[in-house]
Formats: C-alpha cells, structure tokens, sequence
C-alpha cells in the first residue's frame, strides 16, 4: 500500500490499493462503480455489465480504505492494449485512484508485450492522460452525448515502468 503526498498540499493522499478483478462480487464493484459514473452521472450508458470483453480482458479495482473507488479494464489485441471504462467515483477523485489505476494496466500491458496502448479519451481529462504519456491521434468524436479523442502511448518508445 502506498501513501501518496498530494501536490497541491502537504497533506498526504489516502493508501491506495490495486487489485485485479477475480470473483463475482469483485465484478458487481466494477458495476456499480460504472452504473454510477457512467449512467447516473453522465447519462452516457445504462449498459454497463454488457459488454463482452470484460471476460477476457484485465479487470481493475482501486481501494481507499477498503472501499472499492474505481475501476479500469485494458483488453489486448496482438500487440495492442486498449484500455476502457476507466472510472472513480466522485467523492474520491483527486486522490490519485485514477492515476493509480492507469499506472498498472500500462505496466501489466508492457509486461505482456504490448508495444501501444490506446484509449478513447473524454476531452475534459486529456491533461490527465497526456501527464501518463498518451498523445491524441485524428479527430475528436462524440460517444452518446460527451466529446471523446483517441490517445495513444507508444511502449516502445518509453522506459520500462516500474
């Protein structure tokens, strides 16, 4: 578990755990974390336990003191990692979850040999991706009723991360 200092303060961030999503209850989590960010408060999709690449892709959870906050998934394919659903609820943004979050899927997906990672992006977190390294790539888009841009960070120019 690590303590993050916030940048902005003095103030230490809360610990922040990862884990992989592995049992039943793990994925109601990742639900109910989606159907809040991205059906109540959005009002992008109802349909957030329909989506069948969950069952074959790199399911995350971010804790804050025992409670799960966020969520993220990257899916491969060949030597592309593409992450989605990307999400942490709002009372506990600025806490570094989704950092946190990124962080381990770009490391798993190096470690399982993707040279590029790829995301479809809400422009109004580009700085939050751009400081992780993505670049976006062709236009900008609307998925429902939110402008998205396509980002891309290329692995084989980074450092290995740690």
């Amino acid at each position: 578990m690590t303590v993050l200092k916030d940048a902005t303060t003095s103030e230490p961030r809360p610990a922040i755990q990862i884990r992989a999503v592995r049992t039943a209850e793990d994925f109601e989590s990742v639900y109910a974390i989606r159907d809040e960010v991205f059906h109540h408060e959005q009002q992008l999709t109802p349909y957030v336990r329909d989506d069948p690449d969950d069952a074959f892709s790199l399911n995350l959870l971010a804790f804050i003191d025992e409670r799960p906050v966020g969520t993220g998934r990257v899916t491969l394919f060949g030597d592309e990692a593409q992450v989605a659903w990307v999400a942490v609820l709002a009372p506990y943004r600025r806490h570094g979850a989704g950092r946190a979050i990124m962080e381990h899927l770009i490391r798993w997906s190096q470690a399982q040999g993707a040279r590029y990672v790829t995301l479809n992006a809400q422009t109004h977190a580009l700085d939050f991706y751009r400081r992780l390294g993505f670049e976006p790539v062709g236009r900008r888009f609307y998925m429902g009723h939110i402008e998205h841009q396509v980002m891309i960070l290329d692995l084989i120019s980074q450092p290995e991360r740690r």
